[in-house]
């Protein structure tokens, strides 16, 4: 993790401390899951997953921070527990994620007060749920289950959380509640996007889970966010239930406590996010992700391709929908909703141009009601069929819920 230096210093403790795990922890039943998974899109700030949190250490400057935090649309912060820390989150409405890689309550390697922590913590409302890693996990994989199974008898109340590099060994945890990767896709390579996501979202499903990711603040200029809006949006059309801000350090002054430029970008994309939370947090895991031909990269430079082609492993739109897509070019989440509703959403391709929608629906095909939901409003607004055809527009790096009930 070249751009991870605040992190070094634990990480680099890492292999020690994975080899003392099984000497530490006892190996409870791997079959236990607990009561329910995160029922809201979370959004998260974190000055990252060490063993010092990093916050202000006095309530009231971490209060000060909270309503900062609570103004920039984050539902939730991570760190070192604290019992103060928590009420205080309350008072704000905000969820805490516990760190259960601090010494003090070390989920391998301190279990014993890791087991006292979440036993104390059970069915308390403030708290999210604990997080367990976030790195290469590929060879660990049977002791991150562990872990799980751990907190899953000590507090089974609340989800778990277990992060990786590049998806390694995600795959292979048992009963993970929330799984979840970074890759940084701008700056490693941006063909590894759809198919990290795709990945993700099939662990999510075949384990009864659903996935969050660690999304970089810092991909383009200051005060240009588009990179940063087209990730998280692509993401959420490929079943995205929270983000990890990565990281705290970029957003912020630790000196005046201030936004720093790439801060007010993310609480830019996080105030467009904001309406849609409610909607997202009831969507499933989505039954399928499609996409139309592309003509553009994200960057919106022509392909050079001779026909429009489709981003892999992305599906075609299949003969089954009751529409086609004439005009635009997107990501597009089918959720089955109910039996006479469907969720689609539809994330633009480009990260630097609008787009224009069309949609045109079959012979006998026609919704009883088609609606887009306006994010001023946080309403359903109805959409009109002329010629058995609309047209929304997709604002640049952005995305569109469109709702349809027969």
């Amino acid at each position: 993790m070249a751009a991870t230096s605040p992190l070094r210093p634990v990480l680099s403790t890492l292999p020690l401390l994975i080899s003392l795990t099984t000497l530490l922890t006892p190996t409870p039943s791997l079959a236990q899951k607990p009561a329910a998974l995160p029922t809201q899109f979370t959004v998260l700030f974190s000055f990252g997953y060490g063993e010092d949190d990093l916050f202000p250490k006095d309530p009231k400057t971490y209060e000060k921070f909270l309503t900062q935090i609570k103004a920039a649309h984050y539902t939730a912060v991570m760190g070192t527990y604290a019992p103060w820390k928590v009420d205080l989150c309350k008072k704000h409405n905000l969820k805490f994620v516990v760190n259960l890689l601090h010494s003090a309550h070390h989920v391998y390697k301190n279990p014993a007060a890791a087991e006292k922590l979440c036993r104390s913590l059970r069915n308390n409302p403030t708290i999210w749920g604990y997080h367990l890693f976030s790195d290469m996990n590929y060879k660990t994989a049977k002791g991150r289950s562990r872990d799980i199974a751990n907190v899953h008898t000590w507090d089974p109340t609340h989800p778990t959380y277990v992060g990786s590099y590049k998806l390694s060994g995600n795959a292979r945890l048992i009963n993970p509640d929330v799984h979840a990767y970074y890759d940084f896709h701008w700056r490693r390579g941006t063909h590894k996007h759809f198919p990290n996501l795709i990945s993700a979202l099939n662990t999510a499903k075949n384990k009864n889970a659903v996935f969050y990711r660690w999304i970089r603040v810092t991909p383009g200029r200051p005060g240009n966010p588009d990179r940063a809006r087209y990730t998280l949006n692509t993401s959420i059309a490929c079943g995205l239930k929270g983000v990890f801000w990565f990281i705290g350090h970029d957003l912020v002054n630790r000196k005046t406590w201030q936004w720093t430029q790439y801060g007010k970008d993310i609480a830019a994309i996080n105030a467009q996010l904001h309406p849609l939370i409610p909607e997202f947090s009831k969507l499933p895991n989505p039954h399928a992700v499609y996409s139309t031909p592309t003509t553009l990269t994200n960057k919106g430079r022509p392909k050079g391709d001779k026909s429009p082609s489709i981003p892999q492993p992305l599906k075609p739109l299949p003969k089954t929908l009751p529409f086609t897509v004439t005009s635009g070019e997107a990501v597009i989440a089918h959720f089955k909703t109910s039996k006479s509703t469907t969720h689609f959403l539809f994330a633009n391709h480009n990260a630097h141009g609008s787009q224009s929608m069309t949609l045109k629906f079959k012979p006998n095909t026609s919704p009883k009601s088609l609606a887009i939901l306006n994010r001023k409003t946080k309403s359903w607004k109805p959409l009109k069929l002329t010629n058995n055809q609309t047209t929304f527009p997709i604002p640049n790096a952005a995305s569109q819920l469109i709702r349809i009930q027969n």
